[in-house]
């Protein structure tokens, strides 16, 4: 299970590694526009900054991937298939550092399909203590229905990029 304190140190790893300017990291999260509209005028560069932007996105991946390809120059093991897993991913809305979480959403998938999914909620009028006794009721509802006990992962997004229609930080471009 990924923590948020994790997420956090592995994007400061990414920047120490290659020197990427924290605020690359975090316009790398927003979508292309709100990153355009947020930064033209001020640091956007669009030379640079596609190429960066898809840098900063795709980063941890394509490393998996060149690991995982050097690793198959060496001997491959063949193993019986694994029986079908059910897995569940939790979504949290939640700005940099310590800001309030803004909603949550969750995912259900079962080896690499998504079969369900927790339609997402606001949050920022809830107390921490409820925002955590939503999380256990969810757990709850998915270990009903799926024998969940926990989720496999955490994954945080800009409140920016949040999909509840109505919402009040849904950028409003003409």
């Amino acid at each position: 299970m990924w923590s948020v304190n994790s997420a956090a140190s592995d994007q400061c790893k990414m920047s120490e590694s290659r020197k990427i300017p924290d605020k690359c990291i975090r316009c790398g999260a927003l979508s292309a526009l709100q990153a355009k509209t947020l930064h033209v005028g001020t640091c956007w560069d669009s030379k640079v900054c596609p190429s960066r932007r898809s840098y900063v996105r795709h980063r941890d991946r394509r490393n998996s991937q060149r690991s995982r390809k050097r690793g198959a120059e060496f001997k491959t093991l063949i193993m019986d298939p694994l029986p079908s897993i059910t897995y569940a991913i939790l979504i949290l809305y939640r700005g940099i550092g310590d800001s309030p979480v803004h909603g949550i959403a969750v995912e259900v998938w079962q080896n690499q399909e998504k079969i369900a999914q927790v339609a997402p909620i606001h949050c920022f009028q809830m107390l921490p203590s409820q925002v955590h006794s939503y999380v256990q009721k969810l757990l709850e509802l998915l270990g009903k229905h799926y024998g969940i006990k926990k989720f496999v992962s955490l994954v945080r997004l800009d409140p920016n990029l949040c999909p509840i229609q109505d919402c009040f930080l849904r950028l409003k471009v003409n």
